[in-house]
């Protein structure tokens, strides 16, 4: 059997161009429940994170607080993570978590782990 730890970043302000306040802490609530529902545990640290990009297109940077849930989902495919049911879904959610958060891209990132 093999695992992958997904890391999903969700930011707690929303862009400026969609005002900057303050992403309400009911939808982190929503989105934990869902997530635990949809792999069967999971985990946050409720810590911010700091973080920047620079779009490409505009050279523009963005600097982010994020907080991140993180999820472990089994696999019988020891090679790829593309026949992962649950993979399947959770990239099916992200299109939820960017509207909900209002976002042109949610960072969610797979990892297969190996037990220690």
């Amino acid at each position: 059997m093999t695992h992958f730890k997904i890391d999903i970043q969700l930011p707690l302000n929303y862009n400026l161009e969609d005002g900057g306040g303050k992403i309400p802490e009911e939808f982190f609530f929503e989105t934990y429940e869902e997530l635990l529902k949809l792999a069967g545990g999971i985990n946050t640290a409720n810590t911010p994170i700091l973080g920047s990009w620079i779009n490409p297109s505009d050279k523009r940077r963005y600097n982010d607080k994020s907080i991140v849930f993180t999820v472990l989902v089994e696999s019988e495919d020891r090679m790829t993570i593309k026949n992962v049911t649950k993979i399947k879904e959770l990239i099916d959610y992200k299109e939820v978590l960017k509207k909900r958060f209002k976002q042109h891209e949610i960072f969610m990132v797979a990892t297969r782990c190996v037990w220690l």
